[in-house]
């Protein structure tokens, strides 16, 4: 068993039986405990990476110096994600931030739910813009240890394709245990939203593992995980079958997790080929 096998079977164990004990215990995706017990999840493969790396005496590039591609790896999920609308718009009825608006009103009376459409979606952007770049790109930092640090760097000889391919699959993989038993992204379908998970995690692998080559440090993909964890959320509520996020029938259509996201995610990466050839093998940069 090589080095990265072994990483990622104990991050599978250790996330599994973490997410056990959550289950037995709280057992549902509704509790206000999901969010710690998320960020506490999120960073089980951050804490096994830096374990590893100190152990076999391997340097993970966490900081450096910043560059356009730290900018880039920010606003690029938005992108993503209002493309995904776009590529959606035939899934489903379009019906905009009408239910947020509702939720908005029902909740708090704030003057935002009477804000004009475009200032409403430029409030939400920013938000999620700025929390990705500060509470949930703290969060992501765990995973991109594991995921375009430690794994990269032991799969790195594979070339950029097969290890996006490997890495992609582990991370889906490690998503299992939510999307099945608390229809975490997919909770219409939740063994169908097992399979989605992977590919959509493969899907955005190779663009996370450039940007961590040319951003020069882990760093820029877990920005870029923040800002996506974020706002990639306003790709689902814009449509008609999302109007609760808890009960979604058109879960594997819509948004950048749905097909209409894997399009958008599909076009990406073959624009990626062009930057990184499948004959180049040493890296993205």
């Amino acid at each position: 068993m090589n080095q990265a096998d072994r990483a990622s079977l104990i991050t599978l164990a250790l996330s599994w039986a973490f997410f056990a004990v959550y289950y037995l215990t709280v057992g549902t995706i509704r509790s206000p405990w999901f969010a710690a017990f998320g960020v506490a999840y999120m960073w089980i493969p951050g804490l096994v990476a830096l374990a590893l790396a100190r152990r076999e005496g391997l340097a993970l590039r966490i900081w450096g110096k910043p560059n356009r591609w730290w900018l880039v790896a920010w606003l690029l999920p938005v992108v993503f994600s209002l493309a995904s609308i776009v590529a959606s718009l035939p899934l489903d009825s379009y019906v905009g931030l009408s239910a947020l608006r509702e939720q908005i009103a029902a909740r708090t009376g704030a003057a935002a739910a009477g804000l004009p459409e475009w200032a409403l979606w430029a409030a939400l952007i920013g938000q999620g813009l700025l929390a990705g770049a500060t509470v949930n790109l703290l969060a992501a930092l765990g995973e991109e240890l594991m995921w375009r640090g430690y794994l990269w760097e032991r799969t790195r000889e594979l070339g950029f394709w097969p290890a996006s391919l490997q890495i992609g699959v582990v991370w889906g993989v490690w998503h299992a245990p939510l999307v099945y038993f608390l229809g975490y992204n997919y909770p219409g379908h939740r063994l169908w939203g097992m399979v989605f998970m992977v590919i959509f995690t493969v899907l955005l692998t190779p663009w996370m593992l450039y940007l961590r080559e040319r951003g020069g440090a882990i760093f820029a993909p877990a920005l870029f995980h923040g800002s996506l964890n974020a706002t990639a959320g306003l790709s689902v509520l814009v449509f008609a079958g999302s109007a609760d996020l808890f009960n979604r029938p058109n879960d594997l259509l819509v948004g950048l997790t749905g097909l209409g996201g894997f399009v958008v995610l599909a076009l990406a990466n073959l624009y990626l080929r062009r930057l990184v050839p499948l004959e180049r093998q040493e890296s993205a940069g």
